[in-house]
């Protein structure tokens, strides 16, 4: 079965119980069958990992569970204990296989291991440390399961290989003692790439066998919060032949989420997608400057250009009111103040004035590089 879902394991955000209830209900209606639970916020899923949920998560846990599993999506619950284990093997072990059952026991039977983001050493050892942890428990989880172990490596992009990930010591140690039937998350050639295709999963089995889904950063916005990504999703040339399936890993915005998981369908433009939320017809001027990662935003090479711009930010600021508007608000008023900033240059506005506006609206650091930094330049 190909899987098509949502991948909470951004960092900076922590969606609500009701938030995820909200995303579960937008999977079904886009007839998508997979949510991964594993957000760095959760302490217990990184922090404290080895520390087992309390009563009433525990029951949060059960009920999300029970929605999913009515809706037809599978949710996997992980666990990312790489910034501490290794230090007693056997403890750690075990605090694995008790957290997990702790899941089972109120209904989770699909179960995923994170060892992204990790300052270790990525080497052949680190990778054969990976994947024997990843087969011990794997074999404890399939008396309960049909699901394989989902896991992801610390060598999760081609970057974290140098670009050479059919040289990768690490993974290569990890093809050495994982079970080849445990799907791998993969990011692609970069964190957030620009591109995924069939070739390049092709020569990640050259290193490594195992089925491979597509952990997909494109709109994720936690390396860049000031900004939000709600234009379609890109450059993406991967079948099922190549892939187990595909997880959006996105924002902790919920209604956003929803949005962007329509693109994942890809049936829909970005026009109609936001008319479907209530989103004004004004912001179809803005969609350039919040379309993606990797697109070119247009020039803005005239006051006139600006002054329109400003206007109609400054009526989805002050005039469109919904639970969507909530969410887009930050980013619609800092995109204000950077027209209204870039307008006074264009018009010649002197450096004094320039400050004082500048000051009451960016931070410490910001200000300090563009009128300090910069002036001792010249």
């Amino acid at each position: 079965m190909f899987l098509k879902g949502y991948l909470e394991g951004y960092y900076g955000r922590l969606l609500t119980w009701q938030d995820r209830s909200t995303l579960l209900h937008m999977l079904s209606q886009l007839e998508m069958n997979l949510y991964i639970y594993g957000p760095k916020e959760d302490p217990y899923h990184r922090i404290k990992w080895s520390k087992l949920y309390p009563d009433q998560e525990l029951q949060n846990f059960k009920h999300f569970k029970e929605e999913a599993s009515r809706l037809g999506i599978t949710p996997y619950f992980s666990l990312s204990p790489g910034l501490t284990y290794g230090q007693d093997d056997q403890l750690d072990l075990d605090n694995l296989k008790r957290k997990f059952s702790q899941l089972q026991a109120v209904g989770f039977t699909d179960f995923a291991i994170f060892f992204d983001d990790i300052e270790s050493e990525r080497d052949k050892d680190l990778g054969k440390v990976h994947g024997s942890l990843l087969s011990e428990l794997s074999e404890f989880l399939e008396k309960d399961s049909s699901s394989p172990l989902m896991f992801c490596p610390t060598v999760y992009c081609n970057s974290f290989a140098n670009d050479n990930i059919t040289d990768s010591p690490y993974l290569k140690g990890l093809s050495e003692t994982v079970p080849n039937n445990l799907p791998m998350l993969w990011t692609g050639k970069k964190v957030v790439s620009k591109n995924i295709d069939n070739q390049e999963i092709k020569r990640l089995q050259k290193v490594i066998s195992n089925p491979i889904l597509i952990w997909d950063n494109y709109y994720a916005n936690d390396y860049c919060p000031t900004k939000f990504y709600i234009g379609p999703l890109r450059g993406r040339k991967i079948t099922e032949e190549a892939v187990q399936g595909i997880g959006l890993n996105l924002t902790g915005l919920p209604i956003t989420d929803c949005i962007n998981l329509f693109h994942l369908k890809g049936d829909s433009s970005t026009e109609e997608i936001l008319k479907q939320f209530g989103v004004p017809k004004d912001f179809d001027a803005l969609i350039p400057f919040f379309d993606g990662p990797f697109e070119d935003i247009p020039d803005l090479n005239t006051v006139e250009d600006i002054q329109n711009l400003i206007n109609l930010s400054h009526e989805l600021c002050i005039k469109w009111k919904s639970p969507l508007q909530l969410e887009w608000s930050p980013f619609l008023w800092d995109f204000f103040n950077q027209l209204n900033f870039l307008k006074k240059i264009k018009t010649g506005a002197d450096k004094k004035t320039l400050e004082a506006w500048a000051s009451r609206r960016y931070s410490g650091p910001l200000f300090k590089t563009i009128f300090i930094e910069k002036n001792k330049e010249r």
